[in-house]
């Protein structure tokens, strides 16, 4: 294996543990201490990877929506019945059970709302770039005549806002998932011919 590849390595079982650290102790009472520790090294060592918590976090999130991005292109490239391709677009978020081990957590509301890092604005970006792609399969479908949909912006807008917002109040998982499913059917009836 080469350096830059178990760079890689290591920056990922650090962030795993880190993620296990945030979601028992919280964002703000996470330290690097607490975090060296999970990851079987020293503080001094963990500092040759990152720089802060800010930045572990911010890694962790790139990662996590780099995944979703990739699974909604896939969900995006086909054709289908609109609710189940909005289902899946909303089951893309979940990348690895994510979602249940974080809404469930103690500390899930601290971490959901955190928005810290260097990385985020390149989340800010991969969020934008998901819309994009669901605006643009809207638009697709409608122009094949196989959904009904008169302004795919405005739609794509309104459809990702509002799964955005089935978090709000911070739900348990599985009324995360009820919330996710029911969206699809609205959205995916609304769409259909």
């Amino acid at each position: 294996m080469d350096s830059e590849a178990f760079e890689v390595d290591k920056k990922k079982s650090i962030a795993n543990a880190a993620f296990m650290v945030f979601a028992e102790h919280g964002f703000r009472k996470t330290s690097m201490q607490l975090i060296a520790n999970k990851a079987g090294m020293s503080r001094p060592a963990l500092y040759l990877h990152f720089q802060s918590k800010e930045d572990i976090f911010g890694y962790l999130g790139l990662d996590f929506f780099t995944k979703v991005l990739a699974r909604v292109d896939a969900v995006l490239a086909h054709s289908g019945n609109p609710e189940q391709v909005l289902q899946g677009v909303f089951d893309a978020f979940d990348p690895d059970a994510a979602m249940a081990f974080l809404l469930d957590a103690e500390h899930g509301n601290e971490l959901m709302d955190v928005k810290s890092g260097s990385s985020h604005e390149a989340i800010d970006k991969i969020a934008t770039n998901i819309r994009l792609a669901l605006t643009q399969w809207l638009k697709d479908e409608a122009d094949q005549g196989r959904i009904e949909c008169a302004d795919p912006i405005i739609t794509g807008q309104t459809i990702m806002s509002s799964f955005y917002g089935i978090k709000k109040p911070l739900p348990t998982y599985a009324v995360y998932k009820a919330r996710a499913a029911q969206l699809a059917k609205m959205f995916g009836k609304g769409l259909k011919l």
